[in-house]
């Protein structure tokens, strides 16, 4: 709800961050292919934003929580250079 709200509203820092948190929340269900999806979701509203530092981190817990990253997720998905 969170997530379609911070859209309608194009609050897209909003929407990335809580993109993120569910990302995580399905790392602890263990639920990696959904987790990889908000995290990717995640990635692009924070670029969209404009923030590079942010993508840099959320990459790097990405990489090295949720390594080797399932198949067909391309590293260049979740990284913005």
């Amino acid at each position: 709800k969170a997530i379609s709200s911070a859209k309608d509203h194009k609050f897209v820092h909003e929407e990335a961050l809580a993109c993120e948190l569910a990302g995580y929340f399905y790392v602890e269900l263990k639920d990696t292919e959904t987790a990889i999806e908000y995290f990717l979701l995640a990635h692009e509203k924070y670029l969209k934003w404009g923030a590079f530092g942010k993508c840099d981190s959320l990459f790097k817990f990405v990489e090295s929580s949720i390594s080797p990253l399932p198949t067909g997720v391309d590293h260049s998905e979740v990284h913005h250079g």
